[in-house]
């Protein structure tokens, strides 16, 4: 089992217990929604809350954050002898590029090193698919540059990163990491989920941890790689990855997307502290100078939301660090645990409505691709989890179940998942089984009627940030329309959308 992390108050590792109030007053503005954080100086916990449903030990979808837990690894295989950062990419996985008969002409391509993945400099005119065969994808992409002149975005080399790792210690990317770092520094592998894509590499971004997991990570990087005095990452890569590898000062992101990108890590606005980074606000923020480490899992709308984060962070946490411990204030710090024990989403609307009984029944559905699990939507593209899900279990809603009742309305989706929403609009922590992501059934979820013949379910998935909504609209003709709205946390684009209909069976 995970052994625990010292806690203290604030004041011990020099900041006020007012400070940091204000601080997690700062997290929950208007761009987000916060699901949970912790902070940590000098390897004690000073500072911990989520808001309920979440909690300490629910995993959470790291979305880009994972590519630093691939890095992680890569670094440790390196410190193994077991590969080089300067090896060509197209030399590794020379047996693959064979295989799929792929004519590598470009001299460019065949300059890519792992240093160049690491850093995102490998040149290329932008990132291939990640659907399908993506390691033959990444290999007949169309060059721009000389790798290492030009950063450029691209998740499919984070991917190549974890099919190294499979390649050159023959074990999957989470069990080499279970191995050699996860039991080492406190992260539960049986906990921590990683899904791996169709071929069977895990790979960014499929890694959902707990908040706590992601700053054990970002404290490790900050003490150079070492825990409890064993070196587990080599201290020069490290040292390389909090550091600027490449400039992208031209980059479309908000300010803290351009002051540099180490090793599957950003560079910060604030001189000195660096970050894992995921969509929508998945943050383990270091300041090795200062030794503090910042771990976020949050829902946060682009493209301010992220930013908006990052800056209440800055100007609310470690612009007011002291490099001494500051006077005990009891007052404050009861105050600041009260706060942090009462935070909470707020509630869904309740129903209102009389509740219509005759809703209840079974029902196949006929057309249509309404879809009841979470999506992950990147801006201006679908679902990217797709290729994660269990192909065994429906991605649609293939038949479905209403029973009213009291306290709550029983939703069961393909004869084998169930969903309680209660009317009272109150989240409350569940597990669905048999999802298309069998780890990671956690929901909250609430109903309401919208009129008499439309009911509304909307459900919470806690392992993520993610919402889906059905509504069930009776036709006049007898039929059930079926609408599923997926949240998409990006201004100005609407969720992903599904309709069905379906036929009363019982």
């Amino acid at each position: 089992m995970p052994f625990a992390l010292p806690r203290c108050a604030p004041e011990e590792v020099g900041v006020s217990s007012a400070q940091v109030e204000r601080w997690i007053r700062a997290l929950s503005h208007r761009h987000t929604q916060m699901n949970g954080f912790m902070a940590a100086r000098h390897g004690r916990v000073f500072a911990e809350g989520w808001w309920a449903p979440y909690g300490p030990r629910l995993v959470h979808s790291n979305h880009s954050f994972g590519k630093s837990y691939a890095a992680t690894a890569v670094g440790i295989a390196a410190g193994e002898g077991l590969l080089s950062l300067d090896e060509k990419m197209v030399d590794i996985f020379a047996d693959e590029i064979a295989k799929r008969q792929i004519a590598v002409t470009d001299p460019r391509m065949r300059r890519i090193t792992v240093r160049h993945v690491l850093s995102m400099s490998g040149g290329m005119k932008q990132m291939s698919d990640l659907s399908g065969d993506w390691i033959g994808h990444y290999f007949r992409s169309e060059m721009a540059y000389e790798p290492g002149e030009r950063f450029l975005y691209n998740s499919a080399g984070s991917c190549m990163l974890g099919a190294l790792v499979v390649k050159r210690t023959g074990m999957r990317v989470k069990d080499y990491l279970n191995e050699k770092l996860f039991r080492k520094i406190g992260i539960d592998g049986d906990r921590f989920v990683w899904l791996p894509f169709a071929n069977g590499i895990d790979a960014e971004p499929g890694t959902f941890a707990t908040t706590e997991d992601n700053l054990r990570l970002a404290m490790l990087y900050c003490q150079g790689g070492r825990w409890q005095g064993e070196q587990i990452v080599p201290e020069r890569f490290v040292r390389e990855a909090l550091s600027v590898q490449i400039e992208n000062p031209y980059a479309p992101e908000l300010k803290d997307g351009r002051c540099g990108y180490g090793y599957q890590l950003w560079a910060c606005s604030l001189p000195g502290v660096y970050r894992f980074d995921g969509g929508q606000g998945q943050y383990g923020i270091i300041w090795p100078e200062k030794d503090v480490v910042v771990s976020i899992h949050e829902g946060a709308w682009a493209p301010d939301g992220p930013q908006a984060t990052l800056d209440a962070v800055y100007d609310h946490l470690l612009r007011h660090l002291s490099d001494t411990p500051l006077p005990q204030d009891e007052t404050a710090h009861r105050r600041l645990l009260t706060l942090e024990a009462g935070l909470a989403l707020p509630d869904d609307a309740p129903n209102a409505l009389p509740l219509q009984r005759d809703f209840s029944g079974s029902y196949a559905a006929t057309d249509g691709d309404a879809v009841p699990w979470f999506a992950v939507a990147p801006p201006g593209k679908g679902d990217f989890f797709v290729e994660f899900r269990d192909p065994a279990v429906p991605g649609d809603v293939k038949s479905l179940t209403l029973a009213i009742g009291d306290a709550a309305c029983e939703l069961t989706v393909n004869e084998n998942v169930r969903f309680l929403a209660r009317w009272d609009g109150k989240l409350t922590e569940n597990f669905a089984e048999n999802t298309v992501f069998p780890a990671l059934g956690a929901y909250a979820a609430t109903a309401r009627f919208l009129a008499r013949d439309a009911l509304e379910v909307t459900i919470h998935w806690l392992n993520g940030w993610f919402v889906t909504t059905l509504r069930f609209d009776r036709e006049a003709n007898g039929r059930l329309r079926i609408a599923s709205d997926q949240l998409r946390l990006c201004y100005g684009e609407a969720g992903l959308k599904g309709l069905s209909h379906a036929r009363r069976t019982s």
